[in-house]
């Protein structure tokens, strides 16, 4: 199956987690094709996609990472109909940040839907003080995730 992955990260954790799922998707036989950061949404032409996998970080007050900034206010904007699109979402944060804690997974999770994506399986949460190698944790995840299209 072929997987489109965007990745949204400040620090480089969500592109760690992005590398180790991509490498098991790619082990269990799946395509992967991984958006360039700051693409447009011509580039990403979620309309002909048919499965997405988001792994995304938060930054500063519930915010989306500035590399697929770009791409979710365009897709705000444009609002185009992204009803064939199913989807799964690996967000990471920090519970410290009680009210933005997965502020940018979040967003982007009623963003999808909004457009008429069908999200695929449980939103998976990784709490940087609870999941210190969010990487393994986010690998097993996807092991599950991935067995709902079949």
């Amino acid at each position: 199956m072929k997987v489109f992955l965007i990745v949204g990260s400040e620090s480089g954790n969500t592109e760690m987690v992005g590398d180790c799922v991509t490498d098991a998707l790619v082990e269990m036989g799946h395509q992967i094709e991984t958006l360039a950061s700051n693409a447009s949404m011509a580039d990403a032409d979620l309309t002909s996609r048919e499965v997405l996998l988001l792994c995304t970080a938060t930054t500063g007050i519930g915010d989306i990472p500035q590399n697929i900034l770009p791409l979710f206010t365009e897709l705000t904007e444009k609002r185009p109909s992204l009803s064939g699109l199913r989807y799964g979402v690996v967000g990471l944060g920090d519970r410290n940040y009680k009210e933005s804690f997965l502020g940018g997974p979040k967003k982007w999770d009623a963003l999808l839907t909004e457009l008429g994506a069908t999200r695929v399986g449980d939103r998976l949460e990784l709490d940087a003080t609870d999941h210190p190698a969010p990487d393994e944790d986010a690998v097993e995840w996807v092991k599950t995730w991935i067995h709902h299209f079949s």
